[in-house]
Order: C-alpha cells, then sequence, then structure tokens
C-alpha cells in the first residue's frame, strides 16, 4: 500500500510540474518527459537491486541515469556532465527586436528596440500589443517579422489562427549575410570555442527551436547558418 501512494504522489507531482513549466512549449514538455522517464527507471533498478537482481539494476540505472541528466554521456569519459554552464544564452538580433533564447528551458524572449514599444520585453506585451508589433516588424523591411514570427509560434500557439496569418511552406530565409560575431552570438559561444563546442552547441539548439520540435524554419535556418560559417 504504500508503495502505491508513493507512485501516486510522484505522479500527481509530475503532472503538476508539466503542467506549471511545460505547457505551451513542446520542447519543455517533451524534456520533462524525458527526465520523468529517467528518474522512474532509477527507481526501477533500486527496486530490483534491493531484491537480488543486481545484474539486471546496473544497466537500467545507468539508462535511467542518460534520460534524466542532460548531456550525460557513456564511453570512456562516462560521468562528462557536459561543457555547457547554466544559464548559457543565444542571441538572435534585427533592427527591431534583441531576442534571446535559453539553452536551458528552450524559452524565448526579447527586449524591442524601437517603434512604440520601444524599451519593453516581449513577454510583458499581450497578444494584442504584439499583433500590433507585428505590423511594426512588417513595414521595416528586414527579418524583424520572421523573428517575432518564431516567437509568436512558440509562446502563442493560436495566434495564425486568430489573425489569419499563414506559415510560408518554404520557411523564412536567414536573412543577410553573417558575421563571425554574429554566428558566436546565435550559438551562445565565445570567439575562442572549439570546433566540438560549435558543434554541440548547434545539436542541443536544433533539439530546441527546430520546426518539428516547437521552433521556426527562421530560427533553424540562422542556427544552421552559424554553425556553417564557423566550422568549414
Amino acid at each position: 500500500m504504500p508503495q502505491i501512494l508513493i507512485v501516486l504522489a510522484a505522479a500527481v507531482l509530475f503532472f503538476w510540474v508539466l503542467g506549471r513549466y511545460g505547457k505551451g512549449n513542446p520542447a519543455v514538455t517533451a524534456r520533462l518527459i524525458r527526465q520523468a522517464s529517467g528518474v522512474a527507471l532509477m527507481g526501477a533498478s533500486g527496486f530490483l537491486a534491493l531484491r537480488g537482481a543486481a545484474a539486471a539494476a546496473a544497466p537500467l540505472f545507468l539508462l535511467g541515469l542518460g534520460m534524466a541528466i542532460p548531456n550525460f554521456s557513456f564511453g570512456p569519459n562516462s560521468f562528462n556532465w557536459g561543457r555547457r554552464s547554466e544559464g548559457q544564452k543565444s542571441s538572435v538580433r534585427t533592427q527591431m527586436l534583441a531576442m534571446e533564447l535559453d539553452h536551458d528551458t528552450g524559452a524565448m524572449d526579447g527586449e524591442i528596440l524601437s517603434g512604440r514599444f520601444k524599451g519593453s520585453r516581449l513577454g510583458s506585451l499581450s497578444l494584442d500589443q504584439l499583433i500590433e508589433l507585428m505590423r511594426e516588424c512588417q513595414s521595416v523591411g528586414d527579418q524583424s517579422a520572421s523573428l517575432l514570427e518564431a516567437y509568436l509560434d512558440r509562446t502563442h500557439a493560436d495566434w495564425r489562427a486568430r489573425t489569419g496569418t499563414r506559415k510560408s511552406a518554404n520557411g523564412s530565409p536567414p536573412g543577410a549575410a553573417m558575421t563571425r560575431e554574429e554566428a558566436y552570438a546565435v550559438l551562445g559561444l565565445k570567439p575562442n570555442c572549439s570546433e566540438k563546442d560549435v558543434r554541440d552547441a548547434h545539436r542541443r539548439l536544433m533539439k530546441q527551436y527546430h520546426p518539428d520540435h516547437g521552433g521556426s524554419d527562421y530560427l533553424a535556418a540562422k542556427i544552421n547558418q552559424a554553425k556553417d560559417l564557423l566550422v568549414r
């Protein structure tokens, strides 16, 4: 009976966390589910070990550990916890917006650089205000509108239906030629990083911002463009 109560309490806690932090963000939801599954596997391995089935418990524990802890890897450096530092962020800048992409959570937010809402954070605006900002971005003629579309797709899933805006079949082009300084900013890296750092950051960001994972064609194109510039 106590075991059943523990399982029920864990399930209630998991769904509360999922609803609190994963709502509207497919990447965060997927990460929470993966980590919760990893913890469950580690718990199951502990149960097997107590029952004397250590041979079966060990690989189950390692599998759960790999799912629960981001960037954990197996092999000669099995306890490599990843080179990413907590709070690492990428940045994408246009004439109207300075967007930040959080590597840990996949969240997006940014500062408005010009126009009526200059100085405000995107997260502080209502959907009606964001739609008004979109009209301003479209009048600028650069990639500001594409960047704001990426933000709206991630934070307000119904905005296209509400405004009658269709997604381009071919996605959004990344824009003008990128400098190396911008490429490092897009990947959230410093200029003295290694090629492995570039590839790792690219892979991590694509998991968060690929269109198949709740991201956008525009952001995926920017991330790919940055990697291609830095890795020849």
